[in-house]
């Protein structure tokens, strides 16, 4: 006699085949790593940001001085008001240089030693500093708490 053959799947055969709850599955897999990802691209891009700021207050000291000549007070005040993030700066200096194609500016000890390629008289330079600190949005672990950041500009005012 023939065995009958049972039309109906066993539990495990069905439970194999049904797909249906495979993708809330999946997404619960997949949700913590792109959540990590998202923070990430975050703190990264705050982070670009803040030193984006910290060059344009930079900036913002080298064109006051372009403008209105060496005034360290000025200079200062325009580098912290230049932004809106919490920026410093640190003595803006003023030196006499040549240009120099190898190297940029060659800096010279007073306004009276000329230049040595070309025998002008050295330019005044202005160079301005500012920086910042940034702490991320949320804490990594192995990165440190905050970020300095920091940024030059140089001008040549005459």
């Amino acid at each position: 006699m023939m065995a009958k053959v049972s039309a109906r799947p066993t539990l495990l055969r069905r439970l194999r085949r049904d797909a249906r709850g495979a993708s809330a599955a999946e997404f619960a897999l997949v949700l913590p790593i792109m959540t990590v990802l998202l923070f990430g691209a975050v703190d990264v891009s705050g982070l670009a940001w803040a030193q984006m700021q910290v060059g344009a207050a930079a900036r913002a000291g080298a064109s006051y001085a372009l403008t209105y000549g060496f005034d360290e007070t000025g200079i200062n005040s325009a580098v912290t008001n230049a932004t809106g993030l919490t920026v410093t700066s640190a003595t803006p200096t003023k030196t006499f240089g040549c240009p120099n194609a190898a190297s940029g500016i060659t800096e010279v000890a007073d306004k009276s030693t000329p230049c040595d390629e070309s025998g002008e008289t050295p330019g005044d330079y202005v160079t301005v500093n500012a920086s910042a600190s940034y702490s991320p949005i949320f804490g990594w672990p192995g990165l440190p708490d905050s970020v300095d950041l920091s940024a030059q500009s140089q001008v040549r005012i005459s």
